[in-house]
């Protein structure tokens, strides 16, 4: 079956709440930094959604009908859910809700409900260190012993680059090069989401992963920020042109699993393929494979496992395939990762 790569950033802000930009200004930056869509996650709030700010943009701010390939000429969607934010910590992003719930009963509260409602729910920066030489009031996802949520955030790049900034000097070097002091996912951060993919697996559930810009265009304009940490969803069809078509095709890949993780700042991912294969099976991120023998507690199966990029087009990178060959018990669950 063939997939859609399509390009997007999650978790930005814009002057709704603490961002420095109008949703124009983010749309122009989305559209002129390639992106196919961006989520917009304003602390506590959906004026952007209530407003009617939501829909298919061009690279002059404008809502227009249709779809088009992302670039200086194409068009971006922008999605709005919002970022759950307790003064305390544990915040978590809400997609596909139509109003913003309660949050002061906690997070197993408000987890639980944005799942009553059908919404999609991931928690944001997980791991949270504070910087070491000076103080910043950070928000980490402490409540670890809460489940029902959609995924997890296990990439956020302002974090990220914020926590090595130990001095003045560093800041100014961080804010002109930011790619110095950016290490990747916090190991933490991975090793909680392998836990969760294992636990949620054995009843038969996924936790997929995504990456998160936390975008406010203030240090970085938003254009820079958009040109790092992506995420990519797999629609099973195109674009349709139709905004809410079109939303509910990209939650639908995030609830699912039909997504990935790159840093694009260093090579646009657009083209990545990971797969698992059983026999004559294949299926794509997100996809179950069915052994033979599963029913046998214990048993172990050959699987066939690769990954290929083949470049949509121009500045995507070179082509490469790796099939990797494993062992592996029955259930598991398979994730790549590549430096």
């Amino acid at each position: 079956m063939r997939l859609f790569d399509k390009t997007g950033v999650i978790h930005v802000h814009t002057r709704y709440s603490d961002g420095a930009g109008t949703v124009r200004r983010v749309a122009q930056a989305a559209v002129r930094a390639g992106l196919d869509f961006v989520i917009v996650t304003d602390h506590d709030t959906l004026a952007g959604l209530e407003n009617g700010d939501e829909g298919w943009y061009d690279r002059r701010g404008r809502i227009v009908q249709g779809a088009r390939p992302a670039g200086r000429a194409g068009r971006t969607l922008v999605i709005f859910g919002y970022e759950i934010s307790p003064d305390d910590g544990n915040h978590f992003l809400a997609l596909g809700l139509d109003e913003v719930v309660p949050k002061e009963e906690g997070p197993p509260a408000y987890v639980r409900e944005v799942a009553r409602r059908g919404g999609l729910g991931f928690v944001a920066h997980p791991v949270y260190p504070p910087p070491r030489r000076y103080p910043l009031k950070t928000f980490p996802w402490t409540a670890r012993d809460v489940r029902g949520f959609a995924g997890v955030e296990i990439w956020t790049y302002s974090v990220d680059w914020l926590t090595d900034v130990t001095t003045l000097p560093r800041l100014a070097a961080a804010v002109a090069a930011p790619d110095r002091f950016v290490d990747g996912p916090f190991p933490e951060a991975l090793a909680w989401w392998d836990a969760l993919c294992r636990e949620a697996w054995a009843r038969g559930r996924r936790v997929p992963g995504i990456g998160g810009a936390d975008a406010h265009g203030i240090l970085y304009s938003y254009r820079r920020m958009f040109r790092a940490v992506r995420t990519h969803v797999l629609l099973d069809r195109d674009w349709t042109g139709d905004a809410a078509a079109d939303k509910r095709a990209v939650l639908e890949a995030l609830r699912e699993g039909r997504a990935y993780v790159a840093y694009d700042g260093l090579q646009d991912a657009t083209g990545f393929r990971f797969f698992a294969e059983a026999g004559d099976v294949e299926v794509p991120m997100g996809g179950v494979v069915r052994l033979h023998d599963g029913s046998r507690p214990g048993s172990r199966e050959r699987l066939r496992a690769g990954a290929e990029h083949r470049p949509a087009g121009r500045g995507h990178g070179p082509p490469g395939r790796v099939v990797l060959r494993a062992r592996a018990p029955v259930p598991c669950v398979l994730t790549l990762r590549t430096p």
